[in-house]
């Protein structure tokens, strides 16, 4: 993976991030330029980038394995640090989402000022690091201490990422290409798992940190070849008034107001995710390496199937029937509702089970390329990053963050109680809440047909 990587730096740098796995055969790379404010946009006849695509999902997974190790080695962080199920859900929720959040309206902020490329080497820099550092720890304040700061770097990536593929890539293909990018959360979350089972038993949580910070190194010299135009600084606002404008846009317009909404809430589904392993071995009775190895296999093929499948399949719905993307989402999502609860409240043996855990990955990877590019298509050029920074904010401190916390402590006391579904009835709650997020992507959808006014 990581000869991958570099390769395709290299080729990205040469050519502006042309397709430079495809382009040689065909003779000749993508046509871009740039706007007044140095953002590149796509020009007419512009192809699909898959040379930046490829890359920048390279690197989402290792972003999300980084992400994913304090979930994937739960069991044995929480024995050797001799953790409590409150301390594991602050170091694997708050201590991470929220300054992750705060770290990705900052990067979305600086990513539209002084460069998207600067903001994204600096933050590979700092999660490898700390990721390191986070192998090295000794107990639970030197834990809490590294996360913020691997929160921080990882944080820097989808902000600047996700806005210079956009940036380069045909409208009737957005919501397949940040669909891809977003694969990276299966293949990290399930890679993670994976690293678990197998490096696990190998060179243990300790020293599967430290090879991700390893790789993460190798990653940050890839990320230095890459090419970005830096936006002028005299056509922008400050940053008081960027983010000003970015408020008034999302009160004036309804359906960017009510699909923000949506993606937020539905982050709820995405909260549980810290949670699974311990789920499927305490309440389900799964054996730990057997529970590792299922849910990283199953969150790779079915997270592939949702961020890429459903992403291919929305787009061909807009280009054949001019369906909405946000409508086509929102009839997906709504089917997967009834497996997900039957995923929670069936034994680990019945039929239903297997099925409504693909469901539940499903939802919560499948999210992300129609909202996204729902979303961009009602923002100005240099209002995009910001506005991807600004949503990262608010799900992370609320969704990924708090509502983690309260799993966390929710979960304690129903063990404490003697309950036997100690986790089950926490993410079951927070599977309702994501389930609300259904009529916000309604009300969008209502917006984008004509049928309501803000």
């Amino acid at each position: 993976m990581l000869c991958r990587l570099f390769a395709a730096s290299r080729c990205i740098g040469h050519e502006m991030a042309a397709a430079c796995f495809c382009s040689a055969a065909r003779g000749g790379g993508n046509s871009v330029k740039a706007t007044k404010s140095g953002v590149v946009t796509p020009s007419s006849g512009h192809a699909t980038p898959w040379g930046l695509l490829l890359f920048f999902l390279m690197l989402h997974v290792i972003n999300q394995i980084d992400r994913q190790l304090v979930a994937s080695f739960a069991s044995d962080i929480m024995h050797d640090l001799d953790l409590s199920r409150s301390q594991f859900a602050l170091i694997a929720g708050l201590a991470f989402s929220g300054v992750y959040a705060i770290a990705a309206v900052a990067a979305g902020l600086l990513a539209d000022r002084v460069g998207r490329v600067p903001v994204l080497l600096t933050g590979v820099g700092v999660w490898s690091l700390f990721t390191g550092l986070s192998g090295l720890a000794q107990g639970f304040w030197t834990l809490l201490g590294a996360r913020p700061f691997v929160a921080a770097g990882e944080a820097t990536l989808v902000p600047t990422a996700s806005n210079i593929i956009l940036a380069r890539t045909p409208d009737g293909r957005k919501a397949a290409a940040i669909g891809l990018f977003f694969a990276g959360i299966p293949l990290g979350i399930g890679g993670s798992f994976l690293i678990a089972g197998l490096l696990g038993p190998l060179i243990g949580w300790r020293g599967s940190f430290l090879l991700m910070a390893a790789i993460g190194v190798v990653a940050m010299l890839a990320v230095a070849r890459v090419k970005d135009p830096t936006p002028r600084q005299h056509d922008l606002p400050t940053m008081a008034g960027q983010i000003a404008e970015w408020w008034q846009t999302f009160k004036a317009n309804a359906r960017l107001r009510w699909a923000s909404l949506g993606l937020i809430f539905l982050h709820a589904h995405v909260a549980t995710s810290p949670f699974v392993l311990l789920w499927l071995v305490e309440d389900k009775g799964l054996i730990k390496a057997q529970a590792s190895s299922l849910y990283g296999t199953m969150f790779i093929a079915f997270g592939l199937a949702g961020s890429i499948g459903v992403g291919l399949l929305v787009d061909w719905a807009h280009r054949r029937f001019a369906k909405d993307r946000a409508w086509s989402s929102l009839i997906a999502l709504a089917l997967l509702v009834p497996l997900i609860l039957s995923y929670r409240l069936m034994p680990a043996n019945s039929p239903l089970f297997l099925i409504g855990m693909a469901a539940a990955i499903l939802f919560m990877t499948m999210i992300y390329g129609p909202l996204f590019s729902v979303i961009e298509q009602e923002l100005p050029l240099h209002l995009k990053a910001t506005a991807v920074g600004i949503n990262m904010l608010v799900l992370n401190i609320l969704m990924i963050g708090g509502l983690s916390l309260g799993i966390g402590i929710m979960s304690q006391h129903l063990a404490d109680a003697g309950s036997s579904q100690s986790w089950t009835l926490p993410l079951l709650v927070a599977d309702l809440i994501a389930f609300a997020g259904l009529i916000m992507v309604w009300r969008a959808v209502r917006v984008g047909a004509g049928k309501e006014t803000h």
